[in-house]
């Protein structure tokens, strides 16, 4: 019975975005059997390495003890999702012109976000020194480079197994200027964020991924830099006022 509590009591503490992220990963893997049923195995390899890939930040938390920010177990999730279960299961793509572009601008847009997270830890830890709009265009072209592999990627597939991912030239360049615009819209929230945060959320964004890194230390260093400057201020201010 006891045990039967601390299991509910554990559900209760999980967030809307972890249990919304299991549930996509669940959907996915009940997917894959269908698939091989029907006969179509180069799509169940994709989903298969679709739900592999969709595991990664949640390994990552649990091996490593690290918190990954912005909430990208349930980012990566969806976008793998959308093009998953509902792109490609649920036939979207040929039902809905526009689910494509759909995709391509949040899937950018989450590149971008991964994107600017690595860049930024990098910068925050002084293993590279970036002006705030070299930050937002390197955020940009990490969202252009994975846009241009992926359609690399339908092309091979295109070519090497007959199928039909792509429409030509236009649909390969209206994916690029979507993987643009979500690279751009990112970029910028990302440098008001560098010029306008607070060092805790600062140190919130870049530690996990500096821990990846092996950086850890290094941002603990910077975060006891930037408590004993807080507290020499407030001491400051409090003179200042007698």
């Amino acid at each position: 019975m006891l045990q039967m509590k601390g299991i509910f009591r554990n559900w209760r503490t999980i967030s809307v975005s972890t249990a919304l992220s299991w549930s996509m990963k669940a959907l996915m893997v009940a997917l894959i059997p269908n698939e091989i049923y029907n006969g179509q195995y180069l799509f169940s390899a994709a989903a298969v390495a679709a739900v592999c890939l969709s595991l990664v930040p949640s390994i990552v938390q649990r091996n490593y003890r690290i918190t990954l920010p912005f909430e990208l177990d349930f980012l990566i999730t969806l976008s793998l999702f959308l093009h998953t279960f509902l792109g490609e299961g649920m036939d979207f793509y040929q039902k809905y012109e526009i689910w494509d572009q759909l995709l391509h601008l949040y899937g950018g847009g989450v590149v971008a976000l991964l994107g600017f997270v690595i860049v930024y830890t990098l910068h925050y830890t002084r293993k590279v020194r970036l002006s705030i709009p070299m930050i937002g265009f390197f955020t940009v072209m990490f969202a252009m480079g994975v846009g241009g592999l992926w359609e690399i990627g339908e092309y091979s597939i295109d070519t090497v197994f007959n199928k039909h991912t792509q429409d030509g030239l236009d649909d390969t360049m209206v994916d690029m200027i979507d993987d643009l615009i979500g690279g751009l819209v990112i970029a910028f929230i990302g440098m008001i964020y560098v010029r306008y945060s607070r060092p805790e959320a600062r140190v919130r964004l870049a530690k996990p991924l500096g821990e990846v890194f092996g950086l850890g230390s290094r941002i603990d260093r910077l975060m006891r830099r930037i408590t004993k400057a807080e507290e020499r201020i407030r001491k400051a201010k409090n003179g200042n006022r007698y």
